[in-house]
């Protein structure tokens, strides 16, 4: 499969996070969502050091926007999209609730609402193409999270990778940027 040159992805600066957990909260705002659904998630990793010494490193993660989404392979209903820019969009209403996407994403990005259908990041696409960032971006008080074109990122950011601590590349192509160099 060819590398989509519009594809965007979620750019993480990994060595800035400080787990406040401001890009799940907006993103729960945004999405209206319940307290105890997230479409973000923000992970505690306990590394060590060069020296030896315990630190945190946190991931702040949602979906992945696969370039082979196995979410989108084994639906059966045909309810996700992938749009010309890699962003992969789930439409609700062709969900018949059977869960086999939820089963077939190894990052934990799909959810079910109280209606038993799936619901997952779209990357904000309604404030993307308004020109705005995704609620979650502009919720990190750090800002250590955006949006960007993957392969741009990956070619023009000498510390940017497709592997970081709790993260890495596979089969599903996921595209997200970690950046691990502190700003």
């Amino acid at each position: 499969m060819a590398e989509n040159k519009l594809q965007k992805g979620f750019i993480f600066r990994q060595e800035n996070c400080v787990g406040c957990g401001g890009c799940t909260i907006a993103c729960q705002i945004h999405n209206e969502l319940p307290e105890d659904v997230r479409f973000r998630k923000v992970d505690l990793y306990e590394v060590k050091d060069s020296r030896g010494r315990i630190r945190d490193v946190w991931l702040s993660h949602a979906c992945m926007h696969c370039s082979n989404p196995s979410c989108m392979a084994v639906c059966p209903a045909g309810a996700f999209l992938k749009r010309d820019d890699g962003i992969v969009v789930l439409d609700r209403s062709k969900c018949t609730g059977c869960g086999l996407c939820r089963s077939a994403c190894p990052y934990d990005a799909i959810v079910s609402k109280k209606d038993g259908k799936a619901a997952k990041c779209n990357m904000c696409i309604e404030l993307l193409d308004a020109g705005l960032n995704p609620a979650c971006v502009d919720g990190c008080p750090i800002k250590c999270l955006k949006v960007g074109n993957t392969a741009q990122v990956l070619n023009q950011t000498p510390d940017a990778s497709r592997q970081g601590i709790g993260y890495r590349d596979g089969p599903n192509r996921p595209n997200m940027v970690i950046i691990r160099r502190r700003r």
